[in-house]
């Protein structure tokens, strides 16, 4: 291997991290969560409506807008992630992956 190999490694890494802690979402009670795309629909929904109210579906089925449900916990970001969430972004972020203007 090339000496550069572990500088770059880090870099990637560091650049990586930094991209997916500045994606957060900016308000507690709203979130867009990517759960793994090998999961079915049904699969995804179930696991979105145990941590919060389903609000929409995005471009792929495995990805789910949720939110807090009325007078429940602010930790939705926390609830999607326990439920199998990969990737929980704030939903003006998710861009192609939004859900489909009706």
């Amino acid at each position: 291997m090339s000496s550069w190999f572990p500088a770059a490694s880090l870099g990637l890494f560091s650049l990586c991290a930094a991209l997916v802690m500045g994606t957060g979402p900016r308000q507690a009670d709203t979130a867009a969560a990517i759960f793994p795309p090998w999961w079915s629909t049904p699969q995804v929904l179930a696991a979105a409506d145990r941590a919060g109210l389903v609000t929409g579906v995005g471009a792929q089925p495995f990805i789910v807008v949720a939110r807090t449900r009325p007078g429940g916990s602010d930790a939705l970001a926390s609830a999607l992630r326990a439920q199998g969430a990969w990737l929980v972004v704030d939903p003006g972020l998710a861009g192609p992956c939004a859900p489909l203007a009706s």
